[in-house]
């Protein structure tokens, strides 16, 4: 199975049809017919034969077999070169220890995912440290304890800087190393960012849309993941639950400027949040509704305003939030979901907002091309009416066998049709 012929001329023309079809749906309106915007992830890596170590090493190579996924077929509406994985030479340079990468020092496998390793970084009894001198602790606490590159500015005295004792800091003899290896991890990410945006426009040349608008955390999930960590966070709701609030409205604000900022300097009509702590079950019904969701629809609101369309990615379970996902205003937000029941987010968000994903990625790696058909054939039947939904998995796609890849695609071309 292979890429249709299309003449060169008629690119732009396929691009503008691939654009009216997901912006229709994204306006919760019904389109020709239903948008494919599969997330690849990595699969066409694993098919060109690239370990995941060497992607993050050689990146001409990745972007290449990126684009030649896109080139084989053509049936998504979206497409994108990057699948998100810094730069392997980034992470060493920084010295990052938070993160596993495939391949790394430690030895982690060549073909493994990369791993986010998670630990308070703000620990007991710091917060009004962090609410006293918020710059101060991130340079002086969080940057050391996270990464190795700057563990010397554990002992910068953040005050005496402010009046004079820069300078002295700036040039100091064990400043030399840091800023030779920070020069290595900048030189590296824009070598990275470079042939991306390259490639980027080559699959925009091929009449691909694209959706994606960077990624980002909400406030709870900001101060759980990087500050607090999950274990530390847990007991705060509890025995800190003023400082966790003070903590949110800092990182609440933070996240509205970090999306808008990127969108106004890439240029992005979408926005992404991942959400990782506000699936069912992980925190009480009490905790979301204080907690979680006013600081999510704050950013939510604050981007409608700036004309910028919300891609809220649900991880885990959704069932039991959906009523909170429905105080939006209408027509102007997407939500993708890993795990939810179909009929029930159909029938609480279909005249709210665009949905998207919710198609089991097991079955594209286990399951068979008979078994897939089947599957997108009930899967389009309750999310394809009155239109309003973007067809994807419910999360990135690793790597399965390329006849299930076929059956998949075969199958959204055959019965994503109104």
């Amino acid at each position: 199975m292979g890429k249709e012929e299309i003449p060169m001329a008629d690119y732009e023309k396929l691009y503008e049809e691939r654009k009216k079809r997901v912006e229709t749906a994204v306006l919760n309106q019904e389109p020709d017919r239903v948008p494919n915007t599969l997330l690849v992830g990595t699969y066409p890596l694993h098919k060109a034969g690239i370990t995941m170590a060497e992607s993050m090493v050689d990146h001409e190579k990745a972007c290449r077999a990126m684009l030649a996924f896109y080139e084989k077929y053509s049936y998504t509406d979206t497409g994108s070169i990057s699948n998100f994985t810094p730069a392997a030479k980034v992470l060493e340079n920084l010295g990052m220890k938070n993160a596993r990468w495939p391949g790394d020092p430690k030895g982690l496998d060549e073909n493994n995912t990369y791993q986010f390793i998670e630990y308070p970084t703000l620990e007991d009894g710091e917060y009004d440290e962090f609410f006293r001198d918020p710059a101060g602790f991130w340079l002086t606490k969080h940057l050391p304890r996270t990464m190795e590159i700057f563990e010397p500015l554990s002992d910068l005295d953040y005050y005496d800087m402010i009046v004079g004792g820069a300078q002295y800091m700036l040039t100091s003899p064990q400043a030399i190393p840091v800023y030779k290896r920070l020069l290595a991890a900048a030189e590296e990410a824009q070598k990275m960012n470079a042939v991306i945006q390259e490639y980027d426009k080559k699959l925009r040349a091929l009449g691909y849309y694209s959706i994606m608008g960077g990624g980002s955390a909400t406030a709870f999930d900001m101060l759980g993941d990087t500050l607090r960590g999950t274990f530390g966070m847990m007991p705060d709701l509890i025995e800190e639950r003023d400082n966790v609030k003070h903590a949110l409205d800092i990182f609440a604000d933070l996240h509205i400027k970090q999306s808008l900022g990127f969108c106004q300097a890439t240029g992005s009509r979408y926005a992404w949040v991942m959400l990782h702590k506000g699936f069912d079950n992980f925190i009480s019904e009490e905790d979301y509704r204080e907690l979680y969701w006013p600081y999510l629809q704050k950013w939510i609101l604050a981007l409608i305003e700036h004309n910028i369309t919300p891609v809220v990615y649900t991880e885990g379970a959704y069932n039991t939030r959906l009523k909170y996902l429905k105080e939006v205003p209408k027509n102007k937000v997407v939500y993708h979901f890993e795990n939810v029941d179909l009929k029930l987010a159909k029938k609480e968000l279909g005249d709210t907002a665009c949905l998207m994903g919710g198609f089991p990625v097991y079955s594209v790696r286990y399951g068979t091309p008979e078994r897939i058909r089947e599957e997108v054939k009930q899967h389009l039947e309750i999310m394809a009416p009155g239109g309003g939904y973007l067809f994807t998995t419910g999360y990135s796609l690793e790597d399965c066998p390329q006849e299930n890849m076929e059956a998949l695609l075969e199958a959204v071309d055959m019965y994503g049709k109104y």
